[in-house]
């Protein structure tokens, strides 16, 4: 029954671009949201909440505007990851005492959030709102689609977004994702024909996307022994560890360098794939190596020395998230 709930709001998603709540068709589900009566988005609300990527509260506030971190949480809720705290690390904006610091780090670990490097720090912003055009690429990300996205043509992006009144309004750096998006019917034009970018999204959209795209199934997945996180492959590698001084440059799929980044042999582990690799953390397959080969995955670790002290370690554990 929640596949056929799932397929039908998919199928309003795509005839207009802000989902819309079919006939109310089921038996109610409780929630403890009192503002949720009657809302479109009423059926995705209460799928996020019983799956577990919901808190409860009086009120969810659907017509608000999603912040950063209240999305980020969301979606990392949804898929059912376990949030972890690298306690080497922490946002510049963020107190290393707050509730947020293991989602905003661990959804910077796995690429959900490249975060703001400016003067040598990284920094979050948690309570900015989200536009359109940033919440379609961070739901890729989550998705982990980003290296398909990598590899979508030009010609093809250009060409789809000019075929919508505003697709010359879509950032350069979101096109990709956005034609993407467009193809796989992660997201659809409004009933004008526009695709309106820098819209700030509702915490309802959020809710709808996350609800249709991301939340898991813990009943076809298995899980982590250590923290609880469903995986759906588990493979043995030997990993090695390489670093750029402070951590400059990008990525083959254009991510900022950082701790989690992992290289790996496409043909193997697709690019953008999120990972649990043992003695190393969550991770996101977002570069490769010309001697990174079949089951062998470089690591990114903050300093050379580091690196060099990881050496060469065989028979790995990794955990396959998506």
């Amino acid at each position: 029954m929640k596949k056929l709930l799932i397929l039908a709001s998919m199928a309003i998603l795509l005839l207009t671009g802000t989902p819309k709540a079919e006939a109310n068709t089921t038996a109610e589900v409780p929630t403890p949201f009192t503002d949720i009566s009657g809302h479109w988005a009423k059926k995705e609300i209460e799928q996020l909440y019983i799956g577990g990527a919901l808190e409860p509260a009086e009120a969810y506030r659907p017509n608000d505007l999603v912040t950063r971190q209240e999305l980020i949480t969301m979606f990392i809720q949804a898929k059912h990851i376990q949030p972890i705290a690298d306690n080497s690390f922490s946002f510049a904006d963020i107190p290393n005492d707050s509730w947020l610091v293991p989602y905003a780090e661990t959804a910077y670990r796995l690429g959900l959030i490249h975060g703001q490097n400016r003067d040598g720090q990284v920094y979050f912003h948690p309570d900015d709102t989200i536009s359109r055009e940033e919440l379609v690429s961070i739901l890729i990300r989550a998705r982990g689609e980003s290296g398909a996205v990598n590899q979508f043509p030009w010609s093809t992006t250009v060409h789809t977004l000019a075929a919508y009144k505003d697709g010359n309004n879509v950032q350069q750096h979101y096109q990709r994702p956005m034609v993407y998006a467009l193809q796989h019917g992660l997201v659809s034009a409004y009933e004008d024909g526009t695709l309106r970018p820098q819209q700030q999204m509702t915490r309802a959209e959020a809710a709808t996307y996350a609800s249709l795209h991301l939340l898991a199934d813990r009943s076809d997945k298995q899980k982590l022994s250590d923290n609880g996180t469903p995986y759906s492959q588990v493979m043995t590698v030997k990993t090695t560890a390489y670093s750029y001084h402070q951590n400059e440059g990008l990525t083959y799929i254009e991510y900022p360098l950082h701790e989690g980044i992992v290289a790996v042999d496409p043909n193997v582990i697709p690019l953008g794939t999120h990972m649990y690799i043992e003695g190393y953390g969550y991770a996101v397959a977002a570069d490769i190596g010309g001697a990174v080969k079949e089951n062998h995955l470089d690591l990114f670790l903050s300093s050379l020395d580091q690196a060099k002290e990881h050496g060469i370690q065989q028979d790995v554990k990794v955990y396959i998230l998506d």
